[in-house]
This record gives C-alpha cells, sequence and structure tokens, in this order.
C-alpha cells in the first residue's frame, strides 16, 4: 500500500515563497543593524564632522554629527563625513526649511547648507562669511550641529 503524498495548492506555494522572502529580509535588515558602531567615533582631526549611526538612530545617543560644534576661520572648508549606512543631511536652521525641531537656532541670511549625504559619502562647504551657523538632519531632527566661523 503506498501513501500518496498531498499536493501543494499554488496559492499555498506562494505563501511559503513570501514567508521565505520576509524572512530573509528581516535577518539581512538585522545584519546591517548590528554592525552600526555603538557609540559615537572620536572626532576627527582637522575641519571635518563624522556623521554617525548606531543601532537603530532614533536618537542622539544613536546618531549624531560629531563633533556638534565646531569653531573655524573663514574661507575653511569642512567635510562631513556619512560613516554609517543610513542616509542624512546636512540642513541649515533658517526660514527656508520648516524646522520647528531648531528653536532659537536661526542662520537665516548666512549661507545655506542643505545637502543629502548617502552611507559612505561626504559632503564639503567653504565658509566664506563670520558668523554662526545651525544645522540639522531632516530625517532626524534631533541631529544637530552648529558652526561658529570667525
Amino acid at each position: 500500500m503506498t501513501v500518496e503524498q498531498p499536493k501543494l495548492s499554488s496559492k499555498t506555494r506562494w505563501l511559503i515563497i513570501g514567508i521565505v522572502v520576509v524572512v530573509i529580509a528581516v535577518v539581512a535588515t538585522l545584519a546591517v543593524v548590528l554592525v552600526q558602531p555603538p557609540t559615537p567615533p572620536a572626532a576627527p582631526s582637522g575641519p571635518n564632522v563624522t556623521i554617525w549611526n548606531g543601532t537603530f538612530c532614533n536618537g542622539t545617543s544613536d546618531c549624531d554629527f560629531v563633533p556638534n560644534l565646531k569653531t573655524v576661520a573663514v574661507n575653511t572648508t569642512i567635510t562631513w563625513t556619512n560613516s554609517g549606512g543610513m542616509t542624512h543631511t546636512v540642513t541649515t536652521c533658517d526660514s527656508n526649511h520648516s524646522v520647528p525641531q531648531c528653536p532659537g537656532m536661526d542662520a537665516a541670511g548666512m549661507e545655506s547648507l542643505d545637502s543629502i549625504v548617502q552611507g559612505g559619502s561626504s559632503y564639503s562647504h567653504t565658509f566664506t562669511a563670520p558668523g554662526t551657523y545651525y544645522y540639522y538632519c531632516k530625517p532626524h531632527p534631533w541631529m544637530q550641529g552648529e558652526i561658529v566661523v570667525q
């Protein structure tokens, strides 16, 4: 006597394939997230800022600008380097950007910063006028920084 194996319906096969794809995606995402640095890196030398993100980037303990306060001379070029895998921005706190997250930090009328910095890439800006430039990250508004140009 032979026992016949029940056949899977097409709908059941697609459901199983979908579940496998979701599991693979979750495991891959966790692998990427877990390799992010858990603590901020040391401040880079020279006129540079590191954009870092830890495991989840849900507060300044998980992602930020390092250092978040930099004092430089006029005509200095600052380079922001994104050391993580998430996309961040360097965006001026001014009236051109709706930024309730930058209360009292208005760099209106000064040189504007507005750049998307993908993971592993950099953005540079040369400051040609003295003043205090406040900036933040659009997707992560708690990430805020300040450049004082003397």
